[in-house]
This record gives structure tokens, C-alpha cells and sequence, in this order.
């Protein structure tokens, strides 16, 4: 993969998703303007917005800051800034549904560009659709695609058999009531015959 290809893709206002590359060297090698931010972890969220802050503005205040503030200000700095705003995304499939959101609204601001690499071949992203939604160009998608469609998501095999196991315990508890109440029935039916017999 070459710094080139991905800087194309940029200009042309393409999202760009790589998969199981090393993308910090490029982003380390390459960088030439304060307009480039790298994440490591996206799932810390907050902390990982606050790190492109420092990189973007140098020096702004954000300790009181709220994440939909910090957005804001990633938001008018791109507006202001000359260059385009990328920001590199590495381990993106630890992104959880909560930190997600803040990746949709930065793929969604004027002049702010997303490069996110997925690493892991067995965790499932969270929303496969993030990548339709916005204009993403996934390189090497051959083996994106069959690496997805190879890996089970453990998690909802999981579900289904306990699911299944509720189901069948449900169904033996509602059977053993079903026996009790037919034997209290056929218990009441005797007694009642008893009593009809003795009172005649």
C-alpha cells in the first residue's frame, strides 16, 4: 500500500478502509502537515477525540470540554484550515456502539477524511454499514470480504443456544406443571366421587 494511492483517494473525497495493514508508519513518514491525527485505540472514545484536539489546535483548553464541544471544534478547524483533515484510525473494529457515533460525525464534517485500518480477522465490526453510509473505498477488498464472510460472529451462536436451552427447560417446566395439574384434577375428580358416594 502506497501513501500516494491513499492521498488520491482523498482528493478525490473518498473515506479510505484498509485491512490488517500497518498504517502508522505511513501516517508517521508522511505526515507534513498539523492537519493529520492518529488514533491507536478508537474505543477510548473521548480520550481519543481530545488527542486529535491537541494535534489539530496545539494548546486549546479541553479538559472541560464535552465530546459534542470537542467535535465542534474539530468541526471549525477543518472549516478554517487550508489543508484537508485526516485522521488515521488504526484497530477500528474495537469501535463499540457508544464510540461510534463520534466516527459518524467525524466522516460527516466538511474537509475531515477518515483512514481506518481493521487488524483483527475475527472481531465483528460493530456496523458493517458505517462504510456504506459514508464514502468509503475499502482497498484490498477481496480479502476483506472473504475474510468477513469466513468469520462467525460467536456471539449470537451463543444466543441462539441459550435461547434454544430457555426454550426446552420453559417447555420441561410447563410439562411437569401440566402433570401436576392433571393429576390434582384427576385427585379432586376421585374425591369428589367419594364424597358423592358416601353422602347417598
Amino acid at each position: 500500500m502506497q501513501i500516494k494511492e491513499l492521498l488520491e483517494y482523498i482528493d478525490e473525497n473518498f473515506n479510505v478502509l484498509t485491512y490488517q495493514e500497518d498504517i502508522y508508519p505511513l501516517f508517521a513518514d508522511n505526515r507534513s502537515t498539523n492537519s493529520w491525527a492518529y488514533i491507536s485505540n478508537p474505543k477510548k472514545g473521548k480520550t481519543a477525540i481530545i488527542d486529535v484536539v491537541k494535534v489539530l489546535v496545539p494548546g486549546r483548553v479541553v479538559k472541560s470540554l464535552s465530546v459534542a464541544q470537542l467535535l465542534d471544534v474539530i468541526s471549525e478547524y477543518a472549516r478554517e484550515s487550508d489543508d484537508k483533515v485526516i485522521i488515521w484510525i488504526d484497530n477500528f473494529e474495537r469501535v463499540n456502539k457508544r464510540t461510534l457515533e463520534y466516527y459518524q460525525d467525524l466522516a460527516g464534517m466538511a474537509n475531515v477524511y477518515l483512514i481506518c485500518n481493521i487488524h483483527s480477522e475475527d472481531e465483528e465490526f460493530i456496523s458493517p454499514a458505517f462504510f456504506d453510509d459514508y464514502p468509503f473505498v475499502i482497498l484490498n477488498s477481496d480479502k476483506y470480504t472473504s475474510s468477513r464472510a469466513r468469520s462467525v460472529n460467536v456471539k449470537f451462536t451463543l444466543l441462539l443456544l441459550l435461547s434454544v436451552f430457555t426454550f426446552l427447560l420453559f417447555v420441561r417446566v410447563q410439562l411437569s406443571m401440566v402433570g401436576y395439574l392433571v393429576s390434582a384434577l384427576w385427585f379432586s375428580l376421585l374425591m369428589y366421587r367419594s364424597f358423592y358416594y358416601i353422602t347417598r
